[in-house]
């Protein structure tokens, strides 16, 4: 899969994976920041962006094998890896399958727990429902959560934008995939990597308690809690989440 992406910067590499139903616009203020240390890869997930949309299905395993397949093209043999919402889960079996790889982790706004039984009904029957009526229906729900105190309306016109420009197919194929995901906790157990993990204090999703239980399966992790965020502290936020994110990079970052 010839995935878009955005390469800037040079040094050691950071790969930033975005969540659902965004696109790498959703990671442009630290992208900005961490390349003028870092080289810096984004991609577009399948689906989602400029990459291409396959309907129906796509596990999570897929997308992490997508950009195993553009860091290879790339030349990139190791990186930190960040990802948020769905992105941390991409994260997470990018980092577990292939330890070697990778020098730290990034988990924001995200969940180590496997799917519930109600979750995966409820994800397969919106994904239908999108396939249906339109990607509405998934920004009507993302609106329910999404946004915490510290978004400006500024912020959310321009999330809310990036949302439907999604592709409805790719956001449908994401949901089913979704709702197959697997337990990651015993998989995060035996991971020697550093890992920086963010959620934001107005997060319903991603709550502390969620957060808090993957910091219990980290062997090295570093927690950073936002307050008056919602589901994008990295937006909300954005001036302290990248300090906070520049800081952790460069202090794990190989010496070359």
């Amino acid at each position: 899969m010839d995935l878009a992406f955005e390469d800037r910067g040079s040094g050691p590499c950071v790969v930033l994976v975005h969540g659902h139903p965004f696109d790498r616009s959703l990671w442009q203020p630290q992208i900005t920041v961490l390349a003028t240390h870092f080289r810096v890869v984004a991609p577009d997930l399948r689906g989602f962006g400029a990459s291409p949309v396959r309907p129906g299905f796509v596990a999570l395993s897929e997308y992490a094998d997508d950009v195993v397949e553009l860091l290879d093209r790339l030349g990139v043999d190791r990186a930190a890896v960040v990802g948020l919402s769905m992105g941390g889960l991409v994260a997470m079996e990018l980092a577990t399958t292939h330890p070697e790889r990778w020098w730290a982790l990034g988990l924001v706004a995200t969940t180590a727990e496997p799917v519930t039984a109600e979750e995966q009904t409820i994800r397969r029957n919106r994904a239908d429902q999108i396939e249906r009526d339109g990607l509405q229906v998934l920004i009507d729900y993302m609106h329910t959560g999404l946004y915490g105190s510290r978004a400006t309306s500024e912020m959310r016109r321009s999330v809310d934008a990036m949302m439907a420009r999604a592709p409805a197919p790719g956001a449908a194929a994401a949901l089913r995939g979704r709702a197959e995901r697997p337990d990651y906790r015993p998989r995060l157990r035996a991971l020697d990597l550093p890992t920086f993990v963010c959620t934001g204090s107005e997060d319903p999703w991603s709550n502390e308690t969620v957060t808090a239980e993957i910091v219990a399966h980290l062997q090295h992790p570093e927690m950073l809690i936002i307050d008056g965020a919602g589901h994008l502290p990295n937006l909300e936020a954005e001036e302290s989440f990248t300090t906070a994110l520049l800081d952790f990079l460069l202090r794990h970052a190989p010496r070359y």
